[in-house]
């Protein structure tokens, strides 16, 4: 399931905070799914997840109106995409 999951990724997406881009998880899928399929199992049978996982750069994107208020403004977060992964075979598993 990570595998597959990995290779789905869109290679337009920025790299997180690990500064680990889409194609090198994508090049790298056969070395690394066990590893981090061991690592999401892991994280799941202890009940944490990675501190690391939990850090976030954000940038605020520009909305509409005036650039000089900081209301029309809107955070994005962009963090790992390991972690991204992982959300989102939970989110399958759990539906």
């Amino acid at each position: 399931m990570v595998k597959a999951k990995l290779v789905k990724l869109k290679m337009n997406k920025a790299p997180g905070v690990d500064l680990v881009g889409i194609r090198m998880l994508i090049v790298l899928v056969d070395e690394i799914s066990y590893i981090v399929a061991e690592l999401f199992n892991k994280s799941l049978c202890s009940g944490d997840v990675l501190q690391d996982w939990k850090l976030a750069n954000v940038t605020p994107i520009f909305k509409k109106g005036k650039k000089s208020s900081s209301a029309n403004y809107r955070p994005v977060s962009l963090t790992f995409n390991l972690c991204k992964v992982f959300e989102s075979l939970e989110r399958d598993r759990m539906i």
